[in-house]
């Protein structure tokens, strides 16, 4: 048990962990977005906090697009898979300031 503690001490323990999710990811992206298994792990974590967050801001955050961007989160992640989805996700939310009106619509672009 000692030597296991004193593994867990070292910085180069977690920096491996880290390197090797890191790489695993990566690879994962490079599949089909339907076999994704990081694209699936992130849709449940939107539709977590669509379930257990956002019901807590509701009141202080206002959408302004339609969908809303854990929707447009969602497909873009589901059709795209998960690199190209959060970079879009990413770029949507950045978007987002108070100069768009409320009910803005921007749908996900479709493949050409």
């Amino acid at each position: 048990m000692s030597a296991l503690r004193k593994c867990l001490k070292r910085p180069e323990t977690y920096l491996i962990a880290w390197t090797i999710v890191f790489a695993l990811t990566a690879l994962d992206s490079c599949r089909a977005p339907a076999n994704q298994v990081t694209a699936r792990l992130y849709v449940r974590g939107v539709l977590l906090y669509r379930t257990v967050g956002h019901p807590l801001l509701e009141g202080r955050i206002r959408c302004r697009y339609i969908p809303t961007c854990s929707e447009y989160s969602i497909e873009a992640v589901q059709q795209y898979g998960i690199r190209r989805g959060l970079w879009m996700t990413i770029h949507r939310i950045d978007s987002c300031t108070r100069k768009v009106p409320l009910g803005t619509r921007d749908p996900l672009p479709r493949p050409n």
